[in-house]
Formats: structure tokens, C-alpha cells, sequence
């Protein structure tokens, strides 16, 4: 049998050595210890197989018909890293050696990748997967260990081009290789920029992959295309050589992929879940495998982060488009408040006012849609303008008169006949209410009642007798939006939000003909005059025999709310008086009634200073006065209502001013009239029957008195002297209870003959003592101009035009002038005019020379001799002091001024 062949291709003589022989010649001495002859030509090495692969396959890769030793020595380093078997994976050692020659010779980086480009591409052709992770694999070693060659541009845009070629195969696998090879590339920092580098291709390429719906495992490629979007933003955002990622047709692609995945993924994963999409908890396990959903979401907050102001407009753009077309505006909005969430909580803190901008401008485009459509906007914008509150403050009012604006159309286009769901249109109207109300939270308290001040100002026609119907209902709307709003307050001082033009409006708004743009207004002054949270107890409070069982919380009014009340008691009285006659004996009257009892307890509580409590006294009784009045056409219900809103104050304020004798008249009063009055006046009909009893009598049918006749039995109403009596008992000035209580129809036509005859032009007796009255410095606050007259200026001064005076500028009438001298001095203003003086002779003699202070000095003492000048001014000034001095303590005598005693006198 012959000897076998056996060639040395086969054998092992042309394998690579550690020291990479396979490039270097044969020397003499090894060919001739070899059995292979270089000089004798043997037919069997060409037919031999494996000798023949490998020189076909040199040629091939150097584009000549050479043998392998010729080979460049990065492609024999690039080539040691493929196994024999295909079941091997990357060797490792050939692969460090790889790396240390592409780190010693940099140059020679690019050239690498393109080596590996071009054999990845073959092997792809050839369905070699095994070859191409293992080419991927290297890439992706060699971009990390490298990175801060200078080569790395270059080498990195042969690696773009491999993980184009991998997204171009549709391969399902082979583009989750590519996505994964890239987030990697976009995790490295390059040192150096480049400037020809484009990512349109990933950005289509992964944007159609975040919407994949067919293959065997769409989730998967959804994720890498989420993966890969990611990845794009990352190394966009880093690279300030590519802004263009903000350009429209890359958000157009970006946006709505991100969108869909964060609307769609739990229907495909869970069908059976419920539509709440975001209530799962959040981990950040890194073993557990992303959702779509979770990573959806976790792109959009990225996206948002890094987009600079001048980006939002275009990330915005995209966002209320895919709004619009998957309707997801349609109530509840619950993906749409969940996704402007993340975007308000992801940019910067300063620009989230952009976003609610953006909001009402889309509003604005959508103000002819349907009113479904509408009020999914108006409810995101509830849901996230709180968030965005703190960052407004340029544009308050701007973004609030658009509300407003939004809010008029509204109530315009529902009057109107174009209005086809007049229901769906007031539940806009509320969205719309509920986001100025939640937007008014968010805001600081000065800003808020610019807020008020504002909803105040589009409050159409409260001067006109008669108002339109659209204006009607208008301004119930408004004072909605304006309740809304003060709910939102939190009052501290009175004269801070009862200006003097808010406090006119809500007074007018308080007398409209329209009932529920009344009782809105007076609930819209029960949140306000609030501050103890009391209206709780108060809003429908019944007769109670011990107060102290609700729990009210009272305080001490302050120096700065009496100075207001002094000036506007008389305003809110009367205002309450006039809304008593307006209520109208409907099923509505028993809520009307307990709005202004309440109204009426809350300015005994917290501003319960002694005029406040004369003046609410003076209203009280001349309530149960209307009650009684025959002219009036009141229902027997009403003067009924009426009599008992008047029994209840009584008696809260009774208790709460801590008046033995009063509430004692008060509870015989109501127990008379559960005894023998009408039965709806039976404020005790549900308590104890012992308390019932009057002193002195037992329980016993007795005959009713009619409605009509309670003026004619003792007992059954509440008397002014008694009144008067037990409060003058308690050291109160009672001398404005004794006024009659007369309300002048026309007040703003007229407002000082209403004054005269009410009694108010009289100079007020002071209350308390001088500490009570003096002004609290510790306020800024400045009371307005006012046009009634003062005692401030002088000691004595004429208030009334109607008051006869002689040529001293006194009254004639001894009432009046006993009126005059009884009153003491305003202390406070006399300093203040001292000082006031004071700070003028100072100011003068720092700013204006010496030799005109003593020409003018000279000036003024030299009209006449000395004697002269002295008896003119003692018959100036004699009657002065003799008056100022009444109601003074006497001075102490000056020593001069003292007689000696006789036995020292000669």
C-alpha cells in the first residue's frame, strides 16, 4: 500500500506562531528540514483542499492572487479572533492582542473597522450569524478600549455603517444586535468631534420599529426601537455639533413613537387589565426585564429633560398632535394628564409656564371642536397648572385673562342657537372654573387677589338697572370662578382684600336680581371674613342653649380690621338689610336666610369689636322691624324665616359677648314664643321640654298668638330698651342703638344723605379706650381718601351740612354743642400733628440758609411793637386754649407760675 501524502497546509507548517511568523519568509535552513521543497513543483499541493481554501480566500480578501503570508497584519489579528467551531464564541486572547495593536498603532484603527465591516458583511450575506455577533462583539470591545483615540471618529463611523447593515436585514435578532451595539456606542464619550455624522437613518429605522406589530416577538422589537431612539437622544443631546435632532421631522418620528408605546404597551401584555395605566409601582430592579410601557416613559421624561427652552415648541408640537388624532382628549383624560405630567415634571422648573402656554393656545385652535374635546384639555390643564404654578409669574395674568377669556365664549356660544349639548358646554365651563381654581392654589396670596381684583373687572353691568340675559349668566359664571378662586385665599388682614372697588363690586353683586349670583357673593364673604375655620359651624347653624358645644374659635380683633370696619360697617349692614328684602319665598329662602345669618355671625367673631357688635345689633333689630312691617309683601314663610334668623343671632351673640342678662331676655323671648307663638317660631321644638318652661310658669296648652299680632302680646319679640339695657350694663356705648336703622334706596346717588339721615355723620363715640383706637404701626396699610368728614383735624370741626355754625366756627344748637364739648380730643392725631410740625422745623433748618431763616424770623415778629403783638395774641388764642383744655387733666404748674405763701411773701 503506498505511503500517503500529506501536505503541509494540512499539517500545521503555515499555522501562525505567538510571534506572527506567517508574514516572514521561510529561511534556508527551515526549508531544508522541511519536507515541503519550495523549488519542486508537486501536483498534490494544488489539488490538496485545504491549501486551495486558504489561498481562494486571501485573494478574495486582498483583491489579488496572492497567498496568505501577505496579508497585512491587523487583518491576521482580526482573522485569529474566529474559531474554528462555529459553537466557540470570540477568542479572547486574540481579541486582547487585537486590542493592544489597535491601541499601539492608532492609525491603524479605522483600517480595523473596516476589515471587520467587510467581513461582518459577508458573513451576514451568507446567514453566518455566529460570525457576525463575534464581528459585533469585537466592535464593540474595541469602541470601549479606545475611545479616546484619535482615530475614533473614523473608526466610529464604521461602526455606524455595521449597525446600518444589521437594521437593514430585518432580521428581528440581528436588529436587536444593532440596537444594543449602538446604545453601547452612544454610552462613550468621544474626546474629539465629528462633523459629517448623521443619525436620520437610526432615527426612521428605530421610530419604525417602537410601532412593530408583526413577527414573533413584537414587544421585544419595540423595545429595542425604544432602546435605539434612547440611545439617538443620548448621543444627540451630548454633541453640540448635532442640534438638528430638535428639527420637526425628527420630533415628528421620535415623539409619537415614544407616545404610542406608553398608550399601547399594557393592552398588548395584559388584555384583561384594567384602563388604570400608571398605577403599577416603580422598581428599578436591574434583573427585572423593561415594559415598553416603563421605558416609554422613562424616554419621554429623558427627551423633556434635554430639551432647552428654545426645543419645547417643537417637542410640544408632536405631543398635541398624537393627542388629536388618537383622541386622547375625550374624558377622563387620564393618558393625557399622565403624559403633560411627566413633561411638566421633567424640564427645567422656569419654563414649565411654556407648557401651559401651549395648552391654551391649542385651546384657542380648538375653540370650534367639540365640546368633549374641550373639556379634556380644560381638565389636563386643572390636573397640571398647579405644578406649573410657582414658575408663572410673568404671565399670571396673561394665562388667566385667557381662562377668562375661554370662559366668556363659552357662556356666549351656550346662549347662542349654534349650541347643540347646552349640558356639555356647562361641564367646559366647570373644567374650566376648577383650573382657575387650582391654578389660583398654586399661587402666592398677593397674586391671588390680583386674581380676584381681575375676575372682578370682567364682571359685565352691575351699574345697570336691567341686564341682558347673556350678561345675567355671565356673571353667575364669574362669581363662580371668583369663589372658586377665594376658597383658594387665606385671609390675613381685611383691608388687603376688601379694597374699596372689590368690596363696591361684591356689595352690587350682592343685590342682583339674579338669587344664585346673590348667595354666591355671600359665600364668596363667608371664605373671605373666615380665618378661624368656622363657617363649618356656622353655615346652617340652628339655636343652640350653650354655643360652647360648637366649638368656635374666637379671637381678639385686630387694630388694623377695626380701622376698616369703622369705615365699611355701614356699607356691609345695609347691604345685608337689602338682601333680606330680595329674597324671594321659594324653595331656595331657607338657604338665602342661613347664608346672611351666616354672614352676620362671622363679623361678630372675627371683627367682634364694640361698634362692629352695636351696628350688627342695630341691623338685627331692625331685621325683626321688617319682619313685622305691614307694607311689605312678604309671605307669612318669610317674615317667619326672618324672625328666627334674627332669634339666632341674638342669641349667638348674647353667648359670645358672655351677657348674663342678655341671654336671659334672649331664651325668655324664644321660650315665649314656643309657648304661645306660631308653630313655625318654635326654635325649641326639637330640644328638652324643661327647657321650655318660662320662670314662673308650667308647661300648658295655651292659646297661639297669630303672626300678625305679635307687636300687641308682651314677651314675643326681642325690645331695643332691653337690648340697650343689658349691653349698657356691660359697659357699652349704646347711644347708636337708639338710631333708627333707615336705608336709603338710591345709596350710590346719594350717599350723604343716606349717611345724615342713618345718623352716621355724627362724630362715633369711642368704644373703647385710647389704646384701642390708636393705629397698629406694625401694618402697612393705608386707608384710601374718604370724603365723609373728620374730627381728625381739629378739635372741634363741622361734619354736617345741615348744622347751623356761627362766626367761631361753632354749632348754635346746645345739643350739638354739649355733643361737641363731651367728646375728648383725638390724642393719636394731635401727636401726629406735632410731629408732623416738628419734622417741618427740622427739614427747614437743614435745607435752607441761616440768613434766610432770620430775615423771615425778622419778618414775621416786626409787624408791630412788643405789647401790640402780645394782646393780639392772647385774644387769638384764648378761646382755643380755653376749649382745647376741656376734658384734659390739668397740667402740673410751672414754678414760676406758684404763689409763695404769705408768711414768705414781704
Amino acid at each position: 500500500m503506498p505511503t500517503q501524502y500529506t501536505c503541509p497546509w494540512c499539517a500545521g507548517d503555515h499555522q501562525s506562531t505567538a510571534s506572527g511568523s506567517r508574514d516572514e519568509p521561510r529561511s534556508p535552513a527551515t526549508a531544508a528540514t522541511s519536507s515541503w521543497s519550495w523549488n519542486v513543483f508537486d501536483w498534490r499541493q494544488v489539488c490538496c483542499l485545504a491549501g486551495w481554501r486558504e489561498v481562494k480566500r486571501s485573494a478574495e480578501m486582498n483583491g489579488l492572487c496572492c497567498c496568505t503570508p501577505c496579508k497585512p497584519r491587523y487583518r491576521r489579528l482580526v482573522d485569529s479572533i474566529y474559531p474554528r467551531s462555529i459553537t466557540d464564541g470570540l477568542i479572547s486572547s486574540n481579541m486582547q492582542k487585537l486590542i493592544f495593536y489597535a491601541i499601539s498603532h492608532p492609525e491603524k484603527l479605522e483600517r480595523i473597522g473596516e476589515y471587520l465591516v467587510l467581513r461582518m458583511s459577508r458573513d451576514l450575506g451568507r446567514l453566518r450569524y455566529v460570525q457576525v455577533k463575534i464581528a459585533v462583539e469585537a466592535m464593540d470591545q474595541l469602541l470601549q478600549s479606545c475611545h479616546s483615540s484619535p482615530s475614533l471618529p473614523q473608526f466610529s463611523e464604521n461602526h455606524l455603517k455595521m449597525v446600518q447593515k444589521l437594521l437593514e436585514s430585518n432580521n428581528p435578532k440581528m436588529e436587536q444586535l444593532a440596537t444594543d451595539s449602538f446604545v453601547t456606542f452612544s454610552n462613550i464619550e468621544e474626546s474629539s468631534p465629528s462633523y459629517h455624522r448623521q443619525y436620520d437613518f437610526f432615527i426612521s429605522k428605530f421610530s419604525q420599529m417602537c410601532h412593530a406589530s408583526y413577527g414573533e416577538e413584537p414587544r421585544k422589537i419595540r423595545i429595542a426601537g425604544l432602546k435605539g431612539l434612547r440611545g439617538v437622544v443620548w448621543k444627540s443631546v451630548t454633541d453640540d455639533l448635532h442640534p438638528n435632532i430638535w428639527e420637526k421631522q425628527h420630533m415628528d418620528k421620535i415623539v409619537p413613537s415614544i407616545l404610542f408605546n406608553l398608550q399601547e404597551a399594557d393592552q398588548i401584555e395584559e388584555p384583561t387589565k384594567s384602563t388604570m395605566l400608571f398605577d403599577g409601582p416603580f422598581t428599578d430592579d436591574p434583573n427585572r426585564e423593561e415594559s415598553p410601557r416603563t421605558l416609554s416613559d422613562r424616554c419621554l421624561r429623558e427627551l423633556m429633560g434635554k430639551a432647552s427652552f428654545g426645543s419645547l415648541r417643537a417637542v410640544m408640537e408632536p405631543v398635541l398632535k398624537h393627542m388629536d388624532l388618537h383622541a386622547h382628549w375625550k374624558p377622563p383624560p387620564i393618558f393625557a394628564i399622565h403624559v403633560f405630567r411627566a413633561i411638566i415634571y421633567s424640564i427645567q422648573s422656569q419654563n414649565s409656564y411654556f407648557v401651559i402656554q401651549e395648552l391654551i393656545n391649542h385651546l384657542d385652535s380648538m375653540s370650534s371642536a367639540d365640546a368633549v374635546i374641550r373639556i379634556g384639555i380644560a381638565t389636563v390643564l386643572s390636573n397640571i397648572v398647579s405644578i406649573a404654578g410657582t414658575s408663572i409669574g410673568p404671565l399670571l395674568l396673561s394665562i388667566f385673562n385667557s381662562l377668562l377669556k375661554h370662559l366668556r365664549t363659552s357662556v356666549d356660544f351656550e346662549r347662542s342657537e349654534k349650541c347643540k349639548d347646552s349640558e356639555a358646554e356647562k361641564m367646559y365651563q366647570e373644567a374650566l372654573i376648577n383650573a382657575m381654581g387650582d391654578f389660583a392654589n398654586a399661587l402666592p396670596d398677593y397674586q391671588k387677589v390680583e386674581m380676584m381684583m381681575f375676575t372682578v373687572g370682567n364682571i359685565p353691568n352691575l351699574g345697570e338697572k336691567r341686564v341682558k340675559q347673556g350678561d345675567e349668566f355671565l356673571q353667575h359664571v364669574l362669581v363662580k370662578t371668583l369663589l372658586k378662586v377665594a376658597t383658594k385665599y387665606r385671609t390675613a388682614y381685611l383691608a388687603t382684600v376688601f379694597t374699596d372697588s372689590f368690596l363696591h363690586t361684591l356689595i352690587q353683586l350682592a343685590l342682583v336680581n339674579d338669587p344664585q349670583v346673590r348667595l354666591g357673593t355671600q359665600q364668596i364673604f363667608h371664605t373671605l371674613l373666615d380665618r378661624h375655620d368656622n363657617l363649618s359651624h356656622l353655615a346652617h347653624l340652628p339655636y343652640v342653649l350653650d354655643v360652647s358645644d360648637v366649638q368656635l374659635t374666637v379671637e381678639k380683633c385686630s387694630r388694623a380690621d377695626q380701622m376698616f370696619m369703622r369705615k365699611h360697617i355701614h356699607d356691609m349692614t345695609h347691604m345685608l338689610y337689602k338682601a333680606v328684602i330680595l329674597v324671594v319665598d321659594d324653595a331656595n329662602m331657607q338657604q338665602h336666610m342661613d347664608a346672611i345669618q351666616c354672614t352676620m355671625s362671622l363679623l361678630c367673631i372675627e371683627v367682634g369689636f364694640d361698634e362692629t357688635l352695636i351696628e350688627l345689633f342695630r341691623l338685627a333689630l331692625a331685621l325683626q322691624s321688617l319682619a313685622l312691617d305691614p307694607q311689605q309683601s312678604f309671605t307669612a314663610d318669610k317674615r317667619i324665616a326672618l324672625h328666627n334668623l334674627v332669634a339666632k343671632y341674638m342669641n349667638l351673640a348674647a353667648q359670645l359677648m358672655a351677657n348674663p342678662s342678655l341671654c336671659q331676655h334672649v331664651q325668655q323671648v324664644v321660650a315665649c314664643r314656643a309657648q304661645r307663638g306660631p308653630p313655625g317660631l318654635n326654635l325649641l321644638l326639637d330640644k328638652e321640654q324643661d327647657q321650655v318652661q318660662i320662670i314662673g310658669d308650667s308647661i300648658e296648652e295655651v292659646e297661639r298668638v297669630e303672626l300678625g299680632a305679635l307687636t300687641e302680646t308682651n314677651g314675643m319679640l326681642f325690645d331695643r330698651n332691653d337690648v340697650a339695657d343689658c349691653l349698657k350694663a356691660a359697659g357699652k356705648d349704646v347711644t347708636r342703638l337708639s338710631q333708627p336703622f333707615n336705608v336709603s334706596a338710591s345709596k350710590s346717588a346719594d350717599q350723604v344723605e343716606t349717611e345724615e339721615a342713618d345718623g352716621r355723620s355724627s362724630p362715633a363715640l369711642p368704644m373703647a379706650g385710647i389704646d384701642d383706637v390708636s393705629v397698629d404701626l406694625s401694618v402697612d396699610w393705608t386707608p384710601p381718601g374718604s370724603t365723609r368728614q373728620s374730627r381728625r383735624n381739629t378739635v372741634f370741626s363741622v361734619s354736617t351740612s345741615n348744622l347751623k355754625v356761627n362766626g367761631t366756627g361753632l354749632p348754635l344748637t346746645v345739643a350739638a354743642l354739649r355733643q361737641y364739648a363731651n367728646s375728648p380730643p383725638d390724642v393719636v392725631e394731635e401727636e401726629k400733628k406735632e410731629r408732623a410740625h416738628t419734622e417741618k422745623v427740622v427739614t427747614s433748618l437743614r435745607s435752607r440758609a441761616f440768613e434766610d431763616q432770620a430775615d423771615e424770623s425778622c419778618a414775621r415778629h416786626e409787624q408791630g411793637d412788643l405789647s401790640r403783638t402780645v394782646s393780639r395774641l392772647l385774644a387769638r388764642n384764648a378761646d382755643s386754649v380755653r376749649m382745647a383744655n376741656i376734658g384734659r387733666p390739668a397740667k402740673p404748674k410751672n414754678i414760676f407760675e406758684m404763689n409763695l405763701p404769705s408768711a414768705f411773701a414781704y
